[in-house]
């Protein structure tokens, strides 16, 4: 209703994310209402993250061969996303058939390195920025995980505008 989405895959890279995502917004036309990151993790849950530490402290390799425990601190510091979690959470469990979480803790990998761009650059548009960890797709098929998305998006996005929201818990 109303709701444009567009999508991109970024890099599995702590080096590329960020200047793709920026390469990407300043190709838009418009400041997006919600820029919305979404990531794979190892739990069987939906993940909303509420935090993106400037500090990454994994010890797995990116795509590029780089360890985050290694790179220096993000520039800017810590970010916190400025949107409503418990509104966010409750749209959400409205729309998934399992169980949903909110979390501080997005991780220390690509995923939070991405949430971090998301979040400067959310503040740099004056637009809000969301990050979502999905299960991994032999937990929930992608085609559940896509109605889920598309769901969430269609309630929140018209909460974001309006500062209300309809949710249905069925």
């Amino acid at each position: 209703p109303g709701l444009e989405v567009q999508g991109a895959v970024l890099p599995v890279t702590f080096q590329g994310v960020a200047p793709k995502l920026r390469e990407l917004l300043d190709g838009e036309e418009r400041t997006p209402e919600l820029i919305l990151g979404m990531g794979v993790h190892a739990g069987s849950t939906y993940r909303l993250e509420s935090k993106a530490n400037a500090v990454l402290k994994s010890l797995k390799e990116d795509n590029d061969g780089v360890i985050a425990s290694k790179l220096g601190p993000l520039s800017a510091g810590n970010r916190a996303t400025r949107i409503d979690m418990e509104l966010a959470v409750e749209i959400l469990s409205g729309v998934a058939r399992s169980e949903v979480e909110h979390s501080e803790d997005a991780g220390g990998f690509v995923c939070e390195c991405a949430y971090h761009a998301i979040l400067s650059e959310a503040l740099r548009g004056d637009s809000r920025g969301l990050f979502l960890h999905l299960p991994p797709l032999d937990v929930i098929p992608l085609t559940e995980q896509i109605e889920v998305v598309r769901s969430f998006l269609g309630q929140f996005v018209p909460a974001l505008r309006y500062g209300c929201a309809e949710v249905d818990p069925g």
